[in-house]
């Protein structure tokens, strides 16, 4: 089991330069059954999802095990394809947790002059730390009044296997992993459900910048079929669900565009 000791609030993870190819890019798409030219030479803000976990992973903070709670991406202006990205990330907090405790992450994502293109929060339960009684921390209503469903997606186990295959984490892709931690199956990654978020702003909006916030409820299994659900709060805000097959939220999302 790691040690993560040395990471405490205020802990600055080392500076990194990053690109997202369009090769890359493809084959994630690929994976969610997303047209992979969708974005043009632009990157999807969810790309940088698994480069901000391989910072976590750099830093001994442990993988398996370990449980994506919350995830929010603001995008002022959108990546370009093979530009060099500068991530710098601080922890902002670690709060205690029957399974270990959750490690509340800070990141921003700037070009070559200095913009800030992007902002990111990230929590999550990771396995090692004190195993105390959590917090009740805020999440959505799941109520599902006024809710219509926009798009479907069927999983498909081979392709919930190859998303995460850098990741280093079992649970996506070997059952006897899964069974042991308790489920009847592997589960996807959550970024598969932020590339089907993402994928309603492109369908239906030309904006650029956005606001995307996701807390991460239950498993998504790699044979599941699910249903995107949208409710417009208003012309610029969003309030969107990931049906599971048990009709419950996979995850609750809160969506504004600018």
């Amino acid at each position: 089991m790691k040690n993560i000791n040395h990471l405490l609030p205020g802990f600055e993870f080392p500076e990194t330069v990053i690109q997202v190819s369009e090769e890359e890019q493809r084959h994630k798409l690929g994976c969610c059954d997303i047209d992979g030219s969708i974005y043009g030479n632009e990157v999807d803000i969810t790309m940088l999802g698994l480069p901000t976990l391989e910072i976590l992973m750099a830093a001994d903070v442990p993988v398996l095990g370990a449980v994506h709670l919350f995830q929010k991406f603001h995008q002022h202006s959108p990546f370009v394809l093979g530009e060099a990205i500068i991530v710098k990330g601080k922890i902002r907090e670690v709060l205690p947790h029957e399974r270990g405790c959750i490690l509340s992450c800070e990141f921003r994502y700037m070009d070559s002059m200095g913009n800030v293109r992007v902002e990111a929060q990230r929590s999550g339960i990771v396995p090692v730390g004190a195993k105390a009684k959590s917090q009740e921390n805020f999440r959505p209503s799941e109520q599902l009044e006024g809710f219509q469903e926009r798009n479907r997606y069927l999983l498909n186990p081979k392709k919930v296997t190859d998303f995460s295959s850098e990741a280093g984490n079992l649970i996506h892709s070997d059952p006897e992993v899964a069974k042991q931690h308790g489920f009847r199956a592997p589960i996807a990654a959550g970024l598969m459900g932020l590339h089907f978020y993402r994928k309603f702003i492109a369908e239906n909006y030309e904006t650029k910048s956005f606001d995307l916030q996701v807390w991460f409820r239950r498993p998504m299994f790699w044979d599941d079929e699910l249903s995107l659900v949208v409710r417009e709060v208003n012309s610029k805000r969003f309030d969107m669900h990931l049906l599971g097959a048990n009709g419950k939220p996979a995850s609750n999302c809160q969506l504004t565009i600018y």
